[in-house]
């Protein structure tokens, strides 16, 4: 973060006032976390729902801090200050200015990227596409929400060519104000799916949360939308430029499915792409990211180039070798959709039989949530796996299903994974088989990796 600004500029930008201080001192960054807090510089005491960053001005102040930026109605709170303080009406709104501020210095194409599945590996995909000539910048980790998207953002500096950053939601209005803050270029929607049900309340909510990024375009804008999605097909007459990605006729760039790889068809041309990624699902995640790509102008030999040189992301359907089985790790997040997509490119991709299901609850789907699981628990009962392990709450359902229609699958349910770990650690070393581990991030379904880690050297 290279912001050269000085604190009367920032004060202005910010639309809040210097109390205390020199308008001509340079402002070039500044820590939200006093554990990264070193002397001589400033904090900035954001506010959340959950944490308030005036709790810990104090603290600041053994540490040497230069400055703070704090709320007005605070200021009252500190009969003792440092040098330099910046008062506004709230800190996280004034956030959102100066990352708005900071966006408007560069005029470059920027891309953001929403939906209720898809969005990282999407995003991460762009990201490499426009990183074969060029620096690009991208959100880091989960930084997508109003709290996160701004640091990335204030990220940008002169070197970069290209930016695309993720946009999530949990409620509606999100997009519109972080989007807002991002002014793309390109806005690629992936799809809209049962995710974050509990704060949305229904799928129409969900879309028109989604598409709220159509406002937030320059005016150059071009909307890039899955034709196949139920919903974003509605989009077809939706008034920005756009095109559409998808494997049915009427997109226009279409995805050809082939044995080992995969052909996208744009304008008459086709082009043949593999990935280092097995799942399906990740080809429609390349369509997404190639659309936006040849709607911001890059030639096909790079975006050839980007999606080729693309890696998995860690957590998602991460392969992971023990002995002779194999893991497919996939459980960064869960929803009705991903889960079933993750087990149907279990059953249908060449993986080493017999096959696992290691599953975990599929988390904020509120009043929808033993619908879904129920249905989930159809969906396993027609396929042919034979062993399954549960853990959670909210899972029984479909264990629940599962012996209502009397299915042969042998079912080991626990209310987390050390109930049956055992177990699971023996078949792994034994079976030669294929383990799918999915779940939503709250089940922690990282620590089952850990654990194998622990007991077995030859993880790889």
């Amino acid at each position: 973060m290279h912001l050269k600004l000085t604190l009367g500029k920032l004060a202005k930008i910010l639309n809040g006032r210097l109390i205390r201080g020199n308008p001509d001192i340079p402002f070039d960054c500044f820590e939200t976390d006093t554990r990264k807090l070193s002397a001589g510089a400033f904090f900035w005491a954001l506010k959340g729902n959950a944490f308030d960053g005036h709790d810990f001005l104090k603290e600041t102040l053994k540490k040497s801090a230069k400055g703070w930026i704090m709320e007005k109605e605070k200021t009252g709170n500190f009969p003792v200050m440092p040098e330099n303080v910046i008062a506004v009406p709230g800190t996280l709104k004034a956030l959102h200015k100066l990352a708005a501020f900071h966006r408007k210095r560069f005029n470059i194409p920027v891309a953001a990227v929403t939906g209720s599945n898809g969005k990282s590996t999407t995003k991460e995909m762009l990201k490499s596409i426009f990183s074969v000539k060029d620096p690009a910048c991208s959100n880091a980790g989960n930084f997508n929400n109003q709290f996160g998207l701004p640091f990335s953002i204030l990220e940008m500096n002169e070197n970069h060519k290209f930016a695309v950053f993720e946009l999530g939601a949990s409620r509606k209005g999100d997009i519109l104000e972080i989007g807002a803050i991002t002014q793309p270029r390109a806005a690629v929607i992936t799809n809209i799916q049962p995710s974050h049900l509990e704060f949305f309340g229904g799928m129409e909510t969900i879309y028109s949360t989604k598409t709220e990024i159509i406002q937030c375009l320059d005016e150059n804008g071009i909307l890039v939308y899955n034709a196949d999605d139920e919903f974003l097909s509605r989009l077809e007459n939706a008034k920005p430029s756009k095109i559409s990605f998808g494997r049915s006729a009427k997109a226009g760039l279409k995805l050809v499915d082939l044995q080992n790889n995969f052909k996208l068809v744009y304008r008459g041309e086709e082009h043949l792409i593999t990935l280092a990624s097995k799942p399906a699902h990740d080809r429609m995640n390349a369509a997404a990211a190639a659309a936006a790509a040849a709607a911001l102008g890059i030639g096909w030999q790079d975006i050839t180039a980007g999606l080729e040189n693309f890696q998995p992301l860690p957590m998602r359907m991460q392969e992971i070798k023990i002995k002779d089985s194999i893991i497919i790790f996939d459980a960064y997040n869960a929803n009705p959709q991903s889960m079933k997509s993750a087990i149907t490119n279990l059953v249908n991709s060449n993986y080493p039989e017999p096959h696992y299901l290691v599953l975990g609850d599929m988390k904020e789907l509120g009043g929808h949530s033993e619908k879904y699981h129920r249905e989930l628990g159809d969906f396993i009962a027609g396929l042919k796996i034979e062993n399954c392990f549960f853990a959670g709450t909210e899972i029984k359902t479909a264990i629940n299903r599962l012996a209502e229609l009397k299915t042969p699958q042998k079912t080991r349910y626990a209310p987390d994974y050390q109930g049956w770990i055992d177990e699971l650690k023996r078949l792994i070393t034994e079976s030669r088989g294929t383990f799918l581990i999915k779940a939503s991030r709250a089940m922690q379904f990282e620590k089952i990796i850990e654990e194998l880690k622990k007991d077995d050297k030859m993880i790889r």
